[in-house]
């Protein structure tokens, strides 16, 4: 070994003395603000797994909706809050507009939840298992437009994780309905033709 591998060797090591490496996690930044999520539905549609067809250059599939529920409607909003109470967790969904006009007219279905809690204060510092929550049900009235109010703990979510303080991520979000457990309405956008 040389004087000059010798030499980048001691330094290398020194500087990882002087300067250890960060191996464990930071916490979001306690100035951090995000006081509300707010989602637009849009109607689900089914995966395409392997292309049937190719349009425009990209593989594709006829749309289809064999493992979605595929009622129409024309206006879904998922409204999620940081504090806790009622309302906290707010669904809409219209369908007296579409055609078929209130098409959700007598669906029982029901707002799901996946979310990653994290105690950003207090010991120990954790982030908990994904919380997969389902709302009360909702029986969506005959003119098919609906509107819930409910807390994150009517939803399913344990007291010790409802803590205002804690970080919650919304991993996913959708309106699934009861009869079939199909999802109905996912987060996503769409612009009228």
């Amino acid at each position: 070994m040389n004087m000059r591998s010798l030499a980048s060797a001691l330094i290398a090591v020194g500087a990882a003395l002087i300067h250890p490496l960060r191996l464990e996690a930071v916490g979001p930044d306690v100035n951090l603000r995000a006081v509300v999520y707010g989602t637009n539905l849009v109607q689900a549609m089914d995966q395409c797994t392997f292309s049937i067809t190719n349009v425009g250059g990209v593989a594709a599939c006829p749309e289809s909706n064999s493992s979605t529920d595929g009622t129409h409607f024309t206006i879904g909003r998922v409204t999620i809050r940081a504090m806790s109470g009622r309302g906290q967790v707010s669904t809409v969904l219209k369908s007296s507009r579409a055609t078929p006009a209130g098409a959700l007219a007598n669906k029982l279905v029901h707002t799901m939840i996946v979310l990653r809690v994290t105690r950003t204060n207090g010991t120990p510092l954790v982030t908990w298992v994904d919380q997969t929550l389902n709302c009360p049900n909702i029986l969506v009235p005959f003119t098919g437009d609906a509107n819930q109010k409910v807390s994150l703990l009517d939803c399913g979510l344990a007291l010790t994780l409802a803590d205002n303080t804690t970080n919650k991520e919304i991993v996913s979000v959708q309106v699934v309905d009861n009869a079939s457990s199909k999802p109905l309405a996912v987060p996503g956008v769409r612009r009228l033709r």
